[in-house]
């Protein structure tokens, strides 16, 4: 005879299924999350030991619910009933006077949940998605029950805001894999390692944005080789850029129609590319990449207190508002002389730009706008750093014995870049200043 009836109503489950039919709605992300993180503790108001059945309706988010009451009891079988889903109390009743056990727990839907708690006990407290009550019977299904127990539906709003930074971390990783992939079916076009080194900066991005709240050992793990891949591929990069440059100067005239440094270019290029492959083949660098892409798309490593607890969008929004503050402040006193200096902003402001771009459906739309602003920003400072970028490598490649016969070139290049850096840079200051005595004008007035 079944001395205890809880009655369990499903967690949060999403609007609409894949299918379009009711019974194929899953639970979401959030409310999954929020039962694993509540039952384990309602269901211990049952005691060591309920030896207990786990009855549910055939509806998916119903199943879904149960199998997590069923983790929290020890249960090993749910049982599927019928009556649960068409909400037929008299035909769950009879099933249940039938029932060889001291306590079933029913997962169900509202209102047959709320309707049968109040015929049991007179009257009923609400039944949110995913709350929970357990009725004693002492007299069986004909008379009145007593009230054991009840608890409300857990909060499912701060999980919310982890699903939706899951979705977005799993799609930066989805296309760094297609990206990387593209790169290594095709390593001889420059845009497909743009790509590449893009989405690696994207995801390296995230990491460091999402750090407080991932655990370090993945959080560093993930990192350390996304910055690997970032670091060996730096230098075709920038062979890249050169080439583009020259290709430039060529056209413009600068450099005469038969020039031999475009080859020279070229040729390096394909050793640099070369000696990349082999590096990540030795490293079994794409295989790696593989598993970091799967694990962070489908076991995102939340810190134990985020995982009990959640994370609120004013959380995120917090940490962003602090990084962002010191982005501005860095580039307020920004000194354009100092290339390292200026390296380090255009790669903060990226980083920042990234994350509004990934993030924004929990930083908020004020916050996803400043993408477009920190982007305008990280591309003066790119065109900026490209050029000295440029100078460098030319006057390191007019060293090298393979640039042999092109150095007289190479100092074409060196010149114009450092030309380019000068010009960049007074038009900086010239806005700067501008900028200044119109906002002391505004102040005046």
């Amino acid at each position: 005879m079944v001395k205890t009836l809880v009655l369990v109503r499903h967690g949060a489950p999403e609007a609409l299924s894949p299918s379009g039919q009711d019974i194929d709605r899953r639970l979401t992300t959030a409310g999954a999350r929020a039962l694993r993180t509540a039952y384990p503790r309602v269901f211990s108001l049952l005691g060591d030991d309920p030896k207990a059945l786990v009855w549910s309706s055939p509806a998916v988010r119903a199943l879904e619910t149960a199998d997590v009451v069923a983790a929290a009891t020890g249960v090993d079988d749910i049982e599927v009933h019928q009556s649960l889903y068409a909400q037929n109390a008299a035909a769950f009743l009879a099933e249940l006077d039938a029932a060889d056990a001291p306590c079933v727990i029913a997962v169900g839907h509202a209102p047959f949940v709320d309707n049968l708690s109040s015929r049991l006990l007179g009257t009923c407290p609400p039944l949110g998605k995913g709350a929970v009550i357990a009725i004693d019977l002492a007299s069986g299904f004909s008379g009145r029950g007593v009230l054991r127990w009840y608890v409300s539906g857990p909060e499912v709003t701060s999980w919310e805001e982890l699903a939706v930074v899951e979705h977005a971390v799993a799609g930066a990783v989805r296309d760094l894999s297609a990206r990387a992939d593209a790169f290594l079916a095709g390593p001889e076009s420059a845009a497909a390692l743009l790509q590449f080194r893009i989405a690696l900066r994207r995801v390296r991005s995230l990491l460091q944005f999402l750090a407080p709240w991932q655990t370090k050992k993945q959080n560093r793990r993930c990192e350390h080789a996304i910055k690997e891949l970032q670091v060996a591929s730096a230098r075709l990069r920038a062979l890249d850029i050169l080439s583009e440059t020259v290709a430039g100067l060529v056209e413009s005239g600068e450099l005469g129609e038969n020039c031999l440094l475009p080859m020279s270019c070229a040729k390096e290029r394909s050793l640099e590319c070369a000696s990349l492959l082999t590096l990540m083949r030795k490293r079994h660098s794409a295989k790696e990449l593989g598993k970091i892409a799967h694990e962070l798309a489908h076991h995102f490593g939340w810190k134990s207190k985020v995982s009990e607890r959640g994370v609120t969008a004013d959380d995120f929004r917090a940490h962003f508002d602090e990084q962002f503050n010191e982005v501005d402040e860095d580039l307020f006193g920004l000194d354009l002389r100092d290339g390292d200096a200026v390296y380090v902003a255009r790669r903060d402001t990226k980083e920042m730009h990234y994350v509004a771009e990934r993030l924004g459906e929990v930083l908020g739309p004020e916050r996803a706008q400043m993408s477009e602003y920190l982007d305008e920003i990280q591309r003066e400072l790119g065109a900026l750093s490209d050029a000295r970028s440029n100078k460098q490598l030319a006057e390191e490649c007019a060293k090298s014995p393979r640039f042999r016969g092109v150095r007289a070139d190479l100092g074409v290049v060196a010149r114009d870049q450092a030309e380019v850096v000068s010009a960049i840079t007074s038009g900086l200051r010239r806005r700067e200043v501008e900028d200044h005595d119109a906002e002391s004008d505004d102040e005046e007035e």
